[in-house]
C-alpha cells in the first residue's frame, strides 16, 4: 500500500466504478441493439474514464506508482475519455437530419 486513504474516498471511487460501468455497459447495449457507431464510441469514451479511474487505483495501491503519478494517469485517460465522448456526440449531431 502506497498510503492511506480515506474511507470517504474509497466510497466514492466505489460509486464512480459501479456507475461508470452501468453507463458503459447500457451504452454499449444500446449500441449494439441499435446499430450505431455514435453510441459504441460513447461507450468507449465512458469506458475510458471509468477504467482510468480504476487503473489509477490499482497503480498507486498495488503497484506501489506514487500518487502524483497516479493523478496523472487518471486525468489523462479522463480527458482522452471525454474526447471521445465529445467526438461520439460531434458525429451523432452531424449526422441526423436536425443537425444540418
Amino acid at each position: 500500500m502506497n498510503g492511506t486513504i480515506s474511507p470517504i474516498v474509497i466510497g466514492f471511487k466505489t460509486v464512480t466504478l459501479l456507475l461508470g460501468g452501468l453507463v458503459t455497459y447500457l451504452a454499449a447495449k444500446a449500441a449494439a441493439k441499435t446499430g450505431s457507431s455514435s453510441l459504441s464510441t460513447l461507450a468507449v469514451g465512458f469506458g475510458t474514464i471509468t477504467s482510468g479511474s480504476l487503473l489509477a487505483g490499482v497503480a498507486d495501491q498495488l503497484f506501489g506508482i506514487d500518487t502524483q503519478t497516479a493523478l496523472v494517469l487518471e486525468n489523462a485517460l479522463t480527458a482522452v475519455g471525454f474526447v471521445v465522448i465529445a467526438y461520439s456526440l460531434y458525429v451523432a449531431s452531424r449526422s441526423s437530419p436536425r443537425g444540418r
